[in-house]
């Protein structure tokens, strides 16, 4: 049945994660602060970027207004294969070695999984890598499911809260508390214990989401790269692809063999074109 009606959520096969390394991955960052004068008078406060204040002092924050700029404070991360949650914090490995830490998981990725990862994630720890000055980790291939909700699916909201409760998978806990994050710097174990917390539950929506949006992505790295299997499933890794055929697949101007995973729902086309109209229209 081409819906797999009752099907369990589609996971990644075993073979296929004994040879590839997924990551599902998130950050967490603090607002930086700055010192404004404007209309003779001092403004300073908290910001994230430096457009955040245009509403009260219209225009950008000047840079050399900024006395502490935003900065990621802790992260967790998770290997599709294993159980447990990573978790590197400022507190406890202090910045330099919480940025080692991500740095060390992205050169052991092959996949890194996140939800807003290729807007967001990725491009603050560049950022921190770069800045204590080191080399970028082994390349990666990115799965952003906040981008692949956004493309596929016209759901009113897509935050990473809004698609597990649609979807019906496990929930994130609480919400962010900036306060709480400045707490944990400052050494408050309980808003330590919240954000770790916080930053777990992030990760483990991430992943389910991530399950269950895996036979929609179009461009999914091809796991069949990983495990060298000919006919295995782009998305899940299943090997026997070949023997569930689902009638031709049509281009504008070319015809190919059309496959169905049994596994996960997947829809492949083959390499091998059938019928080639063009061709044929101009040896006429």
């Amino acid at each position: 049945m081409s819906k797999l009606v009752g099907a369990p959520v589609p996971k990644i096969q075993q073979r296929a994660r004994e040879h590839v390394r997924v990551l599902t991955l998130d950050i967490e960052r603090i607002p930086g602060r700055a010192t404004v004068e404007h209309r003779g008078l001092t403004v300073e406060g908290p910001f994230w970027d430096l457009n955040g204040w245009k509403h009260v002092i219209g225009r950008r924050i000047p840079a050399d207004a900024v006395t502490e700029w935003p900065r990621s404070i802790c992260a967790a991360a998770k290997w599709y294969d294993e159980s447990k949650v990573m978790f590197s914090a400022e507190w406890e490995d202090g910045h330099e070695g919480f940025m080692s830490a991500t740095w060390d998981w992205f050169h052991e990725a092959d996949i890194v999984v996140g939800h807003n990862m290729g807007g967001f994630d990725e491009k603050h720890l560049r950022g921190g890598w770069l800045e204590y000055g080191w080399s970028p980790p082994s390349p990666w291939k990115t799965v952003d499911t906040l981008k692949v909700a956004r493309q596929q699916f016209n759901f009113e909201s897509n935050t990473l809260d809004a698609l597990c409760k649609r979807l019906g998978v496990e929930a994130k806990t609480d919400k962010y508390d900036a306060n709480v994050a400045h707490a944990a710097l400052g050494g408050d174990g309980k808003a330590q214990r919240k954000l770790r917390d916080y930053n777990i539950g992030d990760i483990r929506a991430t992943e389910a989401v991530y399950d269950r949006l895996r036979p929609y992505i179009k461009n999914h790295p091809h796991l069949g790269m990983f495990t060298a299997d000919e006919w295995s499933c782009p998305s899940c890794g299943h090997k026997d692809l070949s023997k569930n055929r689902k009638g031709d697949a049509h281009t504008y101007v070319q015809r190919y063999r059309q496959y169905q995973c049994e596994k996960c729902g997947t829809w492949v086309r083959g390499n091998r074109r059938l019928q080639n109209p063009v061709q044929t229209r101009h040896s006429l």
